[in-house]
């Protein structure tokens, strides 16, 4: 009988965790890691995997996804379930969707993926009513952990709160130790700088929160964008210990058309988009940026989700009657490159991690982008590997993941140097993507305990974590 039932040859192991940079052997037995060698006896494998001329780091880790939405001409999880998985991801979080609808998804065809979900915040969807007292937040919490999410977010640059009660949003989740992430902005601020800003008096003397796509507030709206960031991470440094957070690198934003029956862009996220370009914040407006290439309608074809502009992507967004995703051409390099890179001088990274803010929307590139970094030297590969596993897994309280130390989940994903992306990856000790396609199936549902009978009926594999465990509630 075989002593490892795989074992990856040869490739350059990459983990942060213990700072191990060198060629070496993985053993994997059941699942999980076994042995960590400069040689192991192929004799001893029942399967081998030839890494040479590779780089292997734990599974990366997506903390933050929209694979569940269902809305916007959205509707089909396992679409983004399988994009998660081509970028190279083995665990992602689904920051803000449906919960029931990313059950069906892994159900129907998960890609191998480990993903965890969020509760949406959306008056008329899933809360009663814009505004709630704090009974109804915590009932409306309760409800998404028992679901199976493992917490809520908010999504300020759409459906703003008042300051006191995302406040209060936070103060629950917290109370409950659930996670909670917060696209920034209220009722008194937008989805830019001055929402940022708000965050420390939101937060009290002790509130906790996931700060998502900070680049997404360094537009350039409020101040010049350097200035912008240089701010930024004044703020996220000065919240040390209470807050996690992440950059996005992708070009493209992703955005909601929605429009009122008087023609008006709903979402602060559009009208800032439209504004930056000298557009009028209207339905026509958005039609003009469409037609002008500066703006792109998301649609799925050949079981993907791609941007469309011009005259196509102005009859998608009239055929939807403006309920369509958008896309703008809004994030900038260099604002993302300076976040990214930005250390504390003890060598800490102020911001944690790079999310995609994808999954279904076509800008899964955490890899090709940090690799570029690496390559202009403003990131070591270990840095890489911290920024898109090692951190990620620390934000969400993983034990298990995003380290190369024996018992650790086997979760690899094998990097191309020359082409700078992912060629394949594993999930527990299975091949799940090679080349860039999606192999696996299923997934694992990440829970907390109220969620295990709920899920357990729906008859998705799970595992049930402890979000007291995680980065934004240790010291808490």
């Amino acid at each position: 009988m075989a002593k490892f039932d795989l074992v990856i040859s040869g490739g350059r192991i990459l983990d942060a965790a213990s700072g191990l940079d060198a060629l070496r052997d993985i053993g994997i037995t059941s699942g999980r890691i076994a042995a960590v060698a400069e040689e192991l006896d192929p004799g001893d494998a029942d399967d081998i995997i030839d890494a040479s001329g590779r780089w292997v780091m734990p599974g990366m880790i997506d903390p933050h996804v929209h694979v569940s939405w269902a809305f916007a001409g959205i509707t089909d999880p396992t679409v983004g379930l399988r994009m998660v998985v081509e970028a190279g991801a083995t665990t992602a979080i689904d920051l803000g969707g449906d919960i029931s609808t990313l059950i069906d998804g892994i159900g129907r065809s998960g890609s191998g993926l480990t993903v965890g979900g969020l509760g949406m915040l959306r008056p008329g969807y899933t809360l009663p009513k814009d505004d709630p007292p704090m009974p109804v937040i915590r009932e409306v919490l309760a409800s998404a952990l028992t679901a199976g999410s493992l917490g809520l977010k908010m999504w300020g640059g759409y459906y703003p709160f008042t300051p006191e009660v995302t406040a209060n949003i936070i103060a629950a989740c917290n109370e409950a130790r659930a996670y909670v992430a917060f696209h920034v902005g209220t009722k008194e601020t937008g989805s830019r700088l001055d929402g940022l800003r708000e965050v420390p008096g939101l937060l009290g003397a002790d509130g906790r929160v996931h700060i998502a796509h900070v680049n997404a507030y360094c537009r350039g709206s409020i101040l010049p964008p350097n200035e912008e960031v240089r701010e930024s991470l004044e703020i996220i440094d000065g919240l040390r210990g209470r807050v996690v957070s992440e950059v996005h690198m992708a070009t493209p934003n992703f955005t909601l058309g929605s429009c009122d029956s008087e023609g008006n862009a709903m979402a602060d996220v559009v009208k800032n988009c439209l504004r930056l370009r000298g557009y009028p914040p209207t339905a026509d407006g958005i039609r003009s940026a469409i037609r002008d290439g500066y703006g792109s309608a998301v649609v799925q074809s050949g079981g993907r989700m791609q941007l469309v502009n011009g005259a196509e992507g102005v009859t998608v967004f009239d055929a939807a009657e403006t309920n369509v995703a958008l896309s703008f051409p809004v994030n900038r390099a260099d604002t993302a490159f300076q976040l990214t890179a930005a250390k504390r001088g003890d060598g800490s990274f102020i911001i944690d991690a790079v999310g995609s803010d994808a999954g279904v929307f076509p800008r899964n590139v955490n890899i090709e982008k940090t690799m570029a970094m690496v390559r202009f030297g403003a990131l070591e590969p270990l840095d890489m590997a911290a920024k898109l596993s090692y951190n990620p897994a620390l934000m969400l309280g993983l034990a298990r993941k995003g380290r190369m130390s024996e018992d650790a989940d086997a979760d690899f994903t094998i990097i191309d140097p020359v082409q700078g992306r992912a060629v394949m990856s594993l999930a527990s000790g299975k091949v799940i993507m090679v080349d860039g396609r999606a192999v696996g199936a299923g997934g694992t549902l990440l829970i907390t305990g109220q969620g295990e009978a709920a899920v357990k009926q729906a008859g998705v594999k799970y595992e049930v974590v402890d979000v007291s465990h995680a980065l934004m509630y240790q010291g808490a």
